[in-house]
């Protein structure tokens, strides 16, 4: 679904406290993603299960999702571009149809009211809405499942809300640009493929690959909400998948000496790479070059309801801090839209390069370790590690593993540079 032209007779250049903008770009981003969408290389959908929703009324729009929704039974994609309003009075996301101005929400449509929609679709497995809009991430707050019970009956694997933009902030549709930022990233990955992912696009696999093409160009950053099993659903194929290294059965003495060949070289390898990894380690860890003594990772807790929950991201950076290796810690927190020590909310590659320059490499990595060995504090917001001296903070929303729900956000030295952020308060 797609709504690209709001303006009447020039409305919008006279009244644009009231009037909409025109986003042509929108219009050819949705036709783009319908046509890969029934390519068979990318999905193969037939085109009487690819609807095409062009400036609809309020009403054709939601007609339009029950209607796919009383049909489906496996898998159900939604996806709306155009403007996203939130308004003042209830801080709702409302998705803008042709006739939509800023100053009636009751010209737009509520995502609530679609969602509603969607959660009455009990027959559908699999749940999937793709949001390319202002304010979009705000679609996260609800889910699209029933409730457990209700699940179980109607076999529901997962749901998956990907958005183009966090709760408070603006999407992007580039003057000049054939589509929006989001979708012509979206799009690019479909047509083109990535040779370093697997042959099906998990939405997870979606989320990754366009939150870092966008990061690159510093565009706003998508968001995603995954329940369920929603980060491993599948609606594309990638068309350049990974290659594996063809098996062969030759004998004999050529075949013998290409094996010994490729053990020599494989030793030699191994070498290099051990003889990089002990430098590399040595140049995180100059006190003596070896990993740190670390505890257990705080990993399992009660979310407050008696159900004990594990978060695997924790682990992962609890244990990189020990064995020196940044690298885990950034895709972790690229994941999250990190805060951390002195550098409020910088991006993860200027955070670990900072990082790396400390004198104290050592020290301050067992002091995250360590804290992460204690219980956290569950809270609505997600879960906080404290000492009084440092916090590190994993907040609800897409983690960095899939199915995850938290994400690492922050690690913070409340008695040094990060005194006065907000995380450092006392409870």
């Amino acid at each position: 679904m797609e709504a690209h032209a709001f303006t009447r007779g020039g409305a919008a250049a006279r009244d644009r406290q009231r009037h909409l903008d025109d986003r042509p770009s929108v219009a050819a981003g949705c036709l783009r993603l319908a046509e890969l969408f029934r390519d068979p290389e990318v999905w193969g959908l037939p085109e009487d299960h690819c609807a095409i929703v062009s400036q609809p009324t309020r009403d054709s729009m939601l007609e339009a999702v029950h209607r796919a929704a009383a049909e489906a039974t496996d898998t159900l994609v939604v996806y709306y571009a155009g403007h996203g309003l939130l308004y003042p009075l209830s801080g709702d996301l409302h998705l803008a149809v042709p006739e939509t101005t800023k100053d009636k929400s009751f010209t737009a449509v509520k995502y609530d009211d679609l969602r509603e929609i969607l959660l009455s679709a009990t027959r559908v497995r699999r749940k999937v809405v793709i949001l390319d809009c202002c304010f979009s991430g705000t679609a996260l707050r609800g889910p699209l499942s029933a409730d457990a019970d209700a699940i179980r009956l109607a076999d529901v694997e997962g749901t998956s809300v990907l958005a183009a933009s966090h709760a408070t902030r603006q999407a992007l549709a580039p003057r000049g640009e054939r589509y929006p930022a989001f979708t012509g990233e979206l799009i690019a990955l479909l047509e083109e493929g990535d040779p370093d992912a697997p042959e099906l696009f998990t939405m997870a696999d979606l989320y990754d690959r366009v939150d870092r093409a966008l990061m690159r160009k510093n565009r706003p950053r998508p968001q995603q909400l995954n329940r369920d099993r929603g980060a491993h659903i599948s609606i594309a194929r990638n068309r350049v998948p990974r290659q594996e290294p063809p098996e062969t059965d030759e004998t004999g003495s050529a075949a013998e000496t290409r094996r010994l060949g490729g053990r020599r070289r494989t030793l030699a390898a191994a070498t290099l790479v051990l003889a990089a990894v002990a430098g590399l380690t040595f140049w995180l860890l100059p006190d003596d070059g070896k990993g740190l003594d670390c505890g257990q990772a705080h990993s399992t807790f009660d979310v407050g309801d008696g159900t004990q929950r594990h978060e695997v991201s924790i682990d992962e950076v609890h244990d990189a801090a020990c064995e020196g290796n940044f690298r885990p810690m950034e895709v972790a927190m690229d994941r999250g839209g990190f805060d951390g020590t002195g550098l409020s909310a910088a991006t993860p590659d200027k955070v670990v390069a900072s990082w790396k320059k400390r004198t104290d490499r050592a020290s301050f990595l067992h002091d995250l370790a360590t804290l992460l060995e204690r219980e956290p504090e569950v809270g609505q917001g997600g879960l906080t590690f404290s000492n009084g001296k440092q916090v590190a903070t994993w907040a609800r929303g897409a983690g960095t593993v899939p199915d995850s729900a938290y994400r690492w956000t922050g690690y913070f030295l409340c008695d040094g540079p990060d005194s006065g952020h907000p995380a450092c308060d006392p409870p």
